[in-house]
């Protein structure tokens, strides 16, 4: 009896802390696409700690981790650049699965999975938004030791408040 025992208790706890629904439904990273108007620009990935991720040319692919530590989601913020436009900044960080999550590790992943497994590897959360699509403005600045003349509506608001106002000597 005891020698048919061990092989399925050995079997049960050699599977139960690979069971996690999220886990292997959908693993720990997530192609997120990034677009930009203009096609070229550069993407530059960085995590929550401002450490460089990725980078590419638009249009581009890049797998991202969903996870940030134990019960952390991903956070990341990406820079679009391109030369004769603003620079752009956006955010993606990661939001709950929700309710194929839970009824996923009450059918498949049990406890392990819903409070280890999921948890420790990111599966968990669901990247947003999935397409980052980026439109960049023209940029208004000059080259160093340039003048560049704009009217006062085509100056951005934050720039207005540092210029001071200029009169004639009378």
């Amino acid at each position: 009896m005891k020698k048919r025992i061990l092989p399925l208790v050995a079997l049960v706890f050699g599977i139960l802390p690979l069971m996690a629904c999220a886990t292997i439904m959908k693993g720990s990273d997530q192609k997120i696409s990034f677009l930009s108007d203009p096609l070229g620009a550069s993407v530059t990935v960085y995590d929550s700690t401002g450490m460089l991720v990725a980078d590419g040319m638009t249009p581009v692919v890049i797998p991202l981790k969903k996870g940030d530590g134990f019960f952390q989601s991903a956070r990341y913020r990406i820079d679009f650049e391109s030369p004769g436009y603003a620079k752009k900044v956006v955010w993606i960080s990661g939001s709950l699965e929700g309710g194929w999550y839970i009824a996923g590790n009450i059918l498949v992943g049990g406890l392990i999975g819903w409070l280890v497994v999921d948890p420790l590897t990111g599966a968990m959360w669901n990247l947003q938004p999935k397409v980052v699509n980026a439109r960049l403005d023209k940029s208004l600045s000059a080259a160093p030791g340039s003048l560049h003349v704009v009217l006062a509506g085509q100056v951005p608001p934050d720039l207005m408040l540092e210029a001071e106002l200029i009169t004639p000597n009378s």
